[in-house]
């Protein structure tokens, strides 16, 4: 299945299916190109359950495609991940480190308060 994806007034929401594994986060990347306000807003992927299912070469992949596909000239510099295990947490915290060379910043937070503070700020 493919992410839910709302454009809000501050910034871009993505929530993927609980349990979303490597193809359905790569569909919404590639879903985001098409959302015009890509360029100007940064987004929040919230997971509520699932990224156990992705391997470390998944997270490689990842980072891989977002170069790619990227805007230049974007605007949207930031990009908060929610998380609600401890185990997704590691995942995110290794994508973020393995992410560092991308054209914006990665941040992971266990509630969507925290992060639209920084998504905002």
């Amino acid at each position: 299945m493919e992410p839910k994806i709302t454009v809000k007034e501050d910034y871009i929401l993505v929530e993927p299916e609980e349990g979303a594994a490597f193809r359905e986060i790569r569909r919404g990347i590639a879903r985001l190109i098409y959302v015009p306000e890509i360029r100007d807003k940064n987004d929040i992927w919230v997971f509520r359950k699932g990224l156990e299912k992705l391997s470390p070469d998944d997270l490689y992949k990842l980072r891989d495609i977002i170069k790619e596909i990227h805007p230049k000239d974007s605007k949207a510099i930031k990009t908060a991940l929610v998380v609600e295990s401890a185990v997704q947490s590691s995942l995110e915290k290794a994508f973020v480190q393995i992410a560092e060379d991308l054209p914006h910043e990665f941040k992971v937070y266990s509630n969507l308060q925290d992060a639209e503070a920084w998504i905002m700020s």
